[in-house]
């Protein structure tokens, strides 16, 4: 009896197939990260996509052989390298309009990445090295001099000698660059940490105390040439000047306690606010303390009791954890810490709304957060529990003022 082709392929065993010999398997190198995305911790994953170079006009110009302690010393010779190399990735074709726009952003590109490359004493392993480019000048016995490797040599070090002098306000903002750039490694690891990007308008608000602290005291001249660039300014302050500088780098810098301290001892203390940075995923768990904190007093006062201890304390793990599973680890218990707590939490959110709103002060930081505002969404009643419980504190405490008989405890100063 005749089958069918499905049958005959059933029936007849289909042979092994073996090389002959045997190939190596062959390893293609790609710039992607794989994710475990079966397995993984939620804080181990890392974007997979191809992440485009920063692009060739913004390449951080090198100068051979300089001691890092040296490059805010340096720095007028970097701004020289930088109006040279912008010129060159403009094109000949450039109006006068085009020339002071150059200037302006070399200045800001030179000034942040001296003070970044002093600061950190950052070396040639510490950078991307695909984004940064000869600038012709080399270092020698205390001398910028022209580099003598690289066929463009000549004519890069001749531009940098023809580039007019810097003026006073230059050389100003120049100056206050440095001092920002000092900060901005870490910031941009703080960004990196929370987004996976080392500057995005989510995380715009972490360098923005930084930009006002340093504009405070630089004086009207140098906050007129800052606002003349718009949001430009922050592009490259923020994002370019240091791109090249590790990512890994950065990350590093940004989780360790002790570098916010050194920020807040070198008067940096706008970006040492930010630090230790934390995963965004764990975000959450200081929204969650906040909440409890603000929530306290109302529900000690209408006999209960609340403590953020243990979130406190795994928020310190997770600061102080090792990069990797370590780190991973810390920050799902976090997460775990703050899913488990979700309807109390709602409750104090609710309180702190009340609070809020009674105080008729302005937008609540904390009630706008991403965290809380889901937070206060899945669990309306709970939020509901803690506007009626507050309300209710409040009347109670008017009643008693009103009767004489409020206590004021002592108070500590």
């Amino acid at each position: 009896m005749a089958t069918s082709s499905h049958e005959d392929a059933q029936a007849v065993p289909i042979p092994e197939q073996r090389p002959n010999g045997g190939l190596a398997m062959r390893t293609i190198h790609f710039d992607l990260v794989v994710p475990d995305l079966r397995n993984g911790a939620l804080a181990s994953i890392q974007q997979a996509a191809v992440r485009a170079g920063m692009q060739a006009l913004y390449y951080w110009p090198v100068i051979n052989n300089l001691d890092p302690v040296e490059a805010v010393n340096a720095a007028e010779h970097s701004f020289r390298a930088h109006v040279v190399s912008l010129q060159m990735g403009r094109g000949a074709e450039r109006s006068a309009s085009d020339e002071s726009e150059i200037r302006k952003w070399a200045v800001v590109l030179a000034g942040v990445r001296a003070g970044a490359q002093a600061a950190w004493r950052i070396r040639v392993g510490d950078v991307t090295v695909k984004e940064c480019i000869p600038s012709g000048m080399a270092a020698l016995d205390g001398k910028i001099v022209m580099a003598t490797e690289g066929s463009t040599a000549s004519a890069k070090w001749a531009g940098a000698r023809s580039v007019p002098d810097m003026t006073q306000v230059e050389m100003d903002a120049l100056a206050m660059c440095a001092y920002m750039g000092m900060a901005i490694p870490v910031l941009q690891g703080a960004s990196l940490i929370a987004t996976g990007h080392h500057y995005v308008p989510t995380t715009y608000r972490i360098f923005q105390g930084l930009k006002k602290q340093a504009l405070g005291a630089s004086g009207k001249d140098v906050g007129s040439w800052v606002e003349t660039m718009g949001d430009r300014f922050d592009d490259l302050a923020f994002h370019k000047a240091c791109h090249p500088v590790s990512p890994d780098l950065k990350r590093e810098w940004a989780v360790n306690s002790e570098v916010a301290n050194k920020l807040t001892a070198s008067g940096h203390g706008s970006a040492s606010l930010r630090l230790p940075a934390i995963p965004s995923e764990a975000s959450g768990g200081k929204a969650a303390i906040a909440l409890i904190r603000n929530a306290e007093p109302t529900i000690k006062s209408m006999g209960g009791s609340i403590t953020a201890h243990r979130g406190i304390q795994l928020m310190r793990s997770l600061e102080d954890a090792s990069p990797g599973a370590p780190r991973s680890a810390a920050c799902d218990a976090v997460v775990a810490w703050v899913a488990d707590n979700a309807k109390v939490l709602a409750v104090c959110a609710g309180i702190t709304q009340h609070l809020h709103e009674s105080s008729a002060s302005g937008k609540s930081t904390l009630l706008s957060a991403f965290s809380v505002k889901k937070l206060m969404a899945a669990e309306p009643s709970e939020v509901a529990k803690g506007v009626n419980l507050a309300r209710s504190a409040g009347l109670r405490d008017r009643e008693k003022m009103e009767a004489g008989t409020y206590v004021i405890g002592a108070l500590e100063l």
